[in-house]
């Protein structure tokens, strides 16, 4: 056989070989369930989306716009998302298969990170007629969007303070960002909102507008607590929106990731790492990432941990991790 043909024979079978389709670690999509882009969680998606990508090989990782944190579990439980972002209360009814996800297959998302707690907002203008929670009669409210959680925390919230959709005043049942243009428009009376402060669209809303938020006293927050016990006590900051200086006394949930039990575990354990070893980076897209820390990677969840995470958690010692082992493996 002449030279030329021995190299034209080596170069198409080379050429065969590149034609074939060999499965990688490259071929792995990942998508996150966030929340309408605006809100906080589509922020946090696209910041940790990026981290990854940038941070662990073979995989693409893409923050996908859905209509919240409902909507995702049953994305996830229908393999059409591999993560979601989901309050703590969502995470556990989606492993167990209880309340909005009843009837669903248990155990099949896990427990993975958590970011920062929601906190609920009633947010109106200077001038509404609104200083008590009691003011919300009668009047013209913002309930979020439906697929999301926050819509539920709303429902739940006017529930325990005794008001009936149509009697007692008229929902909307839009985006945050809708709300907030609503408010500035005078087409609403109030938002409500259980988010991660500070809310972009709040911000943004500040900057025209005079905006104050109404405290949750502690007898309301009592009563709605013996109703709804996975909520907790929480104030936002004053001094997080502009104007508003003193703390607001509210109620939270937990706030963080789940994920998908059949994304392979070192790919989680590779990701886990990337995101924990980049959090000064996420602080700059969000400063909710500031306040993650080995003591609160935990908070609310109890749904067992991906075992990729579990790995992590171990190597870097998170207080308390074998006790969240015992208490969720039951």
């Amino acid at each position: 056989m002449s030279l030329k043909k021995y190299i034209v024979g080596v170069l198409a079978f080379i050429g065969l070989l590149s034609s074939l389709s060999v499965p990688s670690a490259a071929d792995t999509k990942l998508s996150i369930g966030s929340c309408p882009i605006g809100c906080t969680a589509y922020t946090w998606s696209a910041g940790i989306a990026d981290v990854i990508n940038n941070n662990v090989d073979g995989v693409s990782v893409t923050a996908e716009e859905t209509k919240g944190y409902v909507a995702n579990i049953k994305l996830l439980q229908n393999k059409e998302l591999e993560i979601s972002m989901a309050t703590t209360l969502s995470s556990f009814q989606a492993y167990a298969a209880t309340g909005p996800y009843k009837g669903m297959e248990k155990g099949k998302i896990l427990s993975w990170m958590g970011i920062a707690p929601v906190a609920m907002h009633i947010i109106t203008l200077e001038g509404s007629g609104i200083n008590t929670m009691e003011d919300l009669k009668g009047k013209r409210i913002g309930m979020g969007q439906p697929g999301g959680v926050s819509m539920l925390d709303a429902d739940a919230m006017m529930d325990t303070l005794g008001l009936k959709e149509g009697p007692d005043f008229k929902a909307f049942r839009i985006k945050l960002g809708a709300m907030a243009n609503s408010l500035a428009d005078g087409n609403l009376d109030a938002a409500l909102w259980n988010g991660s402060f500070p809310l972009p669209p709040v911000k943004k809303l500040i900057a025209s507008r005079k905006v104050k938020l109404i405290p949750i006293p502690d007898a309301f927050f009592a009563k709605h607590q013996a109703k709804y016990p996975p909520y907790a006590r929480l104030s936002i900051p004053g001094g997080t929106y502009n104007g508003i200086e003193n703390d607001t006394p509210s109620f939270s949930l937990a706030n963080g990731m789940v994920i998908s039990k059949d994304v392979p575990t070192d790919l989680v354990y590779q990701m886990t790492k990337a995101i924990f070893e980049n959090l000064e980076n996420l602080k700059a897209v969000h400063p909710a990432f500031g306040r993650v820390t080995k003591d609160t990677i935990l908070n609310g969840f109890g749904a067992p941990l991906h075992p990729g995470a579990l790995k992590y958690y171990r190597e870097i010692d998170v207080p308390g991790i074998e006790d969240f082992v015992k208490r969720t493996s039951n």
